[in-house]
């Protein structure tokens, strides 16, 4: 799908605002109605959308395959390790030099309780005073914010 010039989405743009200011004391269906009929924004809309739902469908594919591609290349790890469990530690190839090692270390708790308290984080709960803040609680230190503005779109 071609883009669309910013020349004309501006200009659909500009014709728009001019309409709400001349319509400013019509209501809102009358508005839309308007410049549906006087303007190509609306058509210029629906282009645009098509490109979004083009866009995410290519996303989409492209993860799924993505998935694939990790999933053949881990496929292929697996059996060099088991190769190189029985050829040798270290094997020089023109692409690569394969060796096995024992990976990085790692911290393995074995008695939580028995740990310094200097090794413990805390956090406030954010999902239980979301909950009660619109449950309408009035809690000290915090406070439900208004959301940026976001977009919402249903394809069909």
């Amino acid at each position: 799908m071609a883009d669309i010039s910013p020349y004309r989405l501006t200009a659909a743009m500009s014709a728009v605002s001019r309409l709400k200011a001349e319509l400013a004391d019509h209501s809102e269906d009358d508005i839309l109605a308007s410049i549906e009929s006087e303007t190509n924004a609306l058509e210029l809309m629906d282009r645009i959308i098509e490109n979004v739902v083009a866009d995410e469908a290519l996303v989409e594919r492209g993860k799924e395959r993505l998935k694939r591609i990790e999933a053949r290349a881990e496929r292929h790890r697996t059996i060099l390790k088991a190769m190189m469990e029985e050829i040798a530690e270290k094997v020089e190839r023109p692409l690569a030099t394969l060796s096995i090692g024992t990976g990085p270390r790692a911290v393995i708790i074995t008695d939580q309780a028995a740990l310094p308290e200097f090794y413990f984080r805390r956090a406030p709960d954010k999902i239980a005073l979301g909950k009660d803040l619109k449950a309408g609680k009035q809690i000290e230190g915090a406070e439900l914010a208004n959301g940026m503005p976001v977009l919402t779109m249903r394809s069909r």
